[in-house]
């Protein structure tokens, strides 16, 4: 797999990503800012979900919120990528990586079955069924976000 890595890392592209100075800002904003509309979007549905603001209709936040969170994953998956391509072998490497990427396809899983389950804006979950979604996705996306600042941090 290393290999694969290496290639990814020595494409066109990834040599782009690393020698321009804007590319990469641009890149990397692009993937904080969907990332914060996506964990904003997520955690105000969630907290709703859990109980918290009880005077608004959960269907009706759902409605607002689900198509949001759906278009700033797709930014933060495509500009994470990006990053992702100009250090492939040393990212694929670091433990904090794996956790962030297993959390994510847990993540993702979670929310198709969720939709699939209950309807995109959740009207056939009872209360109690959607206070248990709530807390597992808010665990997942913020184990997310804590996960890609430790990869920063960490591994600078």
């Amino acid at each position: 797999m290393a290999d694969v890595w290496s290639t990814v890392q020595a494409s066109d592209l990834a040599t782009w990503i690393n020698l321009s100075r804007w590319a990469y800002a641009v890149v990397a904003t692009a993937h904080v800012l969907a990332i914060g509309v996506l964990i904003g979007s997520i955690l105000t549905l969630d907290l709703r979900l859990i109980g918290l603001a009880e005077w608004i209709d959960p269907q009706l936040l759902a409605r607002l919120v689900v198509p949001i969170a759906g278009t700033a994953l797709c930014c933060a998956i495509v500009s994470g990528g990006l990053l992702f391509v100009g250090r492939a072998g040393e990212y694929a490497a670091f433990g904090t990586f794996q956790v962030k990427m297993a959390l994510l396809a847990t993540a993702l899983a979670l929310t198709l079955a969720v939709h699939r389950r209950f309807g995109l804006r959740l009207q056939r979950a009872n209360a109690h069924q959607r206070v248990r979604i709530g807390v597992a996705s808010m665990s997942l996306w913020l184990g997310i976000a804590i996960s890609g600042r430790m990869i920063a941090f960490i591994h600078g």
